[in-house]
C-alpha cells in the first residue's frame, strides 16, 4: 500500500494534518488529523509498504517494548482502516471490486476473461466465445456501480472524442465522452486487471458501451504478449485466412463478399482479426467484434496473407517493399500505439509475420475481376510457396 499523493503534510501550529488538494479537493474529501505516530507512518507511505514492515519499522523507531508490541499493531491496523477508509491509500497494482459474485467466462485467442458484474450488462455479442469457469484466468474485468469516489489524474497519453488516456503510476486511466453510460475505466499496467464504473441500470446503451470498452482493454492485454488487431475483413481460402484491409469505405467487405459469392470462401470476420505467431507460424485467432458485419468465428486459421486495397478504375496487383510492407500494415492496427514503446512493439509484432505471409496492394473496383486478379496471385504464391 502507498499513500494517495493528492494529500499534502502539514504542520497547523504544531499539530499535523494531511489536507487535500488538486483532483481530491475538487472531489470534496476531507483531511484528517494526525499524531506524531500517524506522521511517521505517512512518511513511510512514500514508498510501498506493507502492514509487516510498517509495524516493523515503528516498533523499531519507538523502541516498544515485547508488551507494547499487541497494542502498537492493534493502533497501526486501526489507522490504516481510517486512512483507507477515507481514500488517503491507494493499494498497489489493486482496483476496486465488486460485491457480487456474478461471472461470465470467455476465452479468446486461448486467453481466459472473466467478466465480473451484473451478468445483463454483458452483450450477447460474447456469447459465441463463452466457456465453462477455467483454471486460470489472465484477465479479470469487473463493474461497479456509479461513479468512482476519487478521480484518479496521470499523464496525458492521447486525447480526442472518443477517448481519453491517463497513466498513472500503476495503471490506466480511461474516459470515454461519447459512451455516456460508462464513467470510466482504470486498468493495471500489466493488463491482468481492470475496473469500469458504470450508470445503471443495465441497457442496451450500457451493454454497447461495454462490448466496445472492454475490446480496448484486451487489445492492450493482448499487445503485451506479442498479438495485435488489424482492421480488415478475412475470409477462408485453401485452408489459410486471407485479410483485406483499406481505411472505412474502401471496400473490404464488399471484396470479402464477392470471393464468398464467387469462390464459395466462408468470411471469417466482417472488421476485425487477431494477428499472432503459433509456434512461429503467422496465424489469426477469432474475436467477438466485428462491426456492423455480424460475422466472427471463434477459431483459428494459419494466415496467408494481408492484401491491402485502394480503389481505383482497374484491378492490379502492385507488390510493395519490405519497408512499405511493415509501414502499411502496422498503420492498419487499431493495437493501441500510446507511447513510442507500444509503437516499437507493434511494429515487431507485424515484422514477426511478414517473412512468411503473402502482403501487397491491390488497386481495384467493385466488380467480380478484383476478386479473379487477387486469386491469381494468391495460386502463384501458394504455388511458389511449396516449392
Amino acid at each position: 500500500m502507498k499513500r494517495n499523493n493528492y494529500y499534502s503534510l502539514q504542520n497547523l501550529a504544531g499539530v499535523f494534518y494531511l489536507l487535500p488538494y488538486g483532483q481530491t479537493q475538487a472531489d470534496l474529501l476531507h483531511g484528517i488529523r494526525l499524531n506524531e505516530t500517524g506522521a511517521f507512518l505517512w512518511e513511510l507511505l512514500a514508498e510501498d509498504k506493507s502492514r509487516e514492515e510498517l509495524f516493523a519499522a515503528c516498533a523499531e523507531h519507538y523502541h516498544a517494548s515485547e508488551e507494547e508490541l499487541p497494542l502498537l499493531q492493534k493502533d497501526i491496523t486501526e489507522f490504516l482502516q481510517t486512512l483507507s477508509q477515507r481514500f488517503l491509500l491507494t493499494e498497489s497494482s489493486s482496483l476496486p471490486q465488486p460485491a457480487f459474485p456474478d461471472e461470465k467466462y470467455l476465452t479468446i485467442a486461448g486467453w481466459n476473461l472473466c467478466l465480473r458484474g451484473p451478468l445483463d450488462a454483458f452483450s450477447e455479442k460474447f456469447d459465441l466465445f463463452r466457456t465453462d469457469r477455467p483454471e486460470k484466468i489472465h484477465q479479470n474485468i469487473s463493474l461497479l456501480p456509479g461513479a468512482p469516489r476519487q478521480h484518479l489524474n496521470g499523464k496525458l497519453l492521447i486525447r480526442n472524442e472518443n477517448l481519453v488516456v491517463l497513466e498513472a503510476e500503476d495503471r490506466y486511466i480511461f474516459l470515454f465522452p461519447r459512451f455516456t453510460r460508462i464513467e470510466e475505466a482504470q486498468l493495471t499496467r500489466d493488463g491482468s486487471q481492470a475496473v469500469f464504473h458504470y450508470c445503471p441500470p443495465c441497457s442496451d446503451a450500457l451493454r454497447e458501451d461495454l462490448f466496445h470498452g472492454i475490446r480496448l482493454l484486451f487489445l492492450f492485454f493482448i499487445r503485451q504478449h506479442g498479438m495485435a488487431v488489424l482492421h480488415s475483413s478475412s475470409i477462408l481460402y485453401r485452408d489459410r485466412a486471407w485479410l483485406f484491409s483499406g481505411p472505412s469505405g474502401t471496400g473490404k467487405s464488399t471484396h470479402a463478399g464477392i470471393w464468398n459469392r464467387l469462390y464459395d470462401t466462408p468470411v471469417l470476420n466482417g472488421d476485425l482479426n487477431l494477428l499472432a505467431l503459433d509456434n512461429g507460424v503467422p496465424v489469426i485467432h477469432g474475436l467477438p467484434w466485428c462491426g456492423t458485419s455480424g460475422i466472427c468465428s471463434r477459431e483459428t486459421y494459419p494466415l496467408g496473407g494481408i492484401i491491402l486495397l485502394k480503389q481505383a478504375p482497374f484491378d492490379r496487383v502492385e507488390e510493395l517493399s519490405p519497408d512499405e510492407k511493415l509501414l502499411l500494415v502496422q498503420q492498419r492496427l487499431i493495437t493501441p500505439s500510446w507511447t513510442e514503446t507500444m509503437l516499437s512493439q507493434n511494429l515487431r509484432i507485424v515484422e514477426g509475420l511478414l517473412p512468411d505471409i503473402l502482403v501487397c496492394r491491390l488497386y481495384c473496383t467493385k466488380n467480380d475481376t478484383a476478386a479473379a486478379v487477387m486469386r491469381t496471385r494468391i495460386d502463384f504464391f501458394l504455388s511458389a510457396s511449396s516449392r
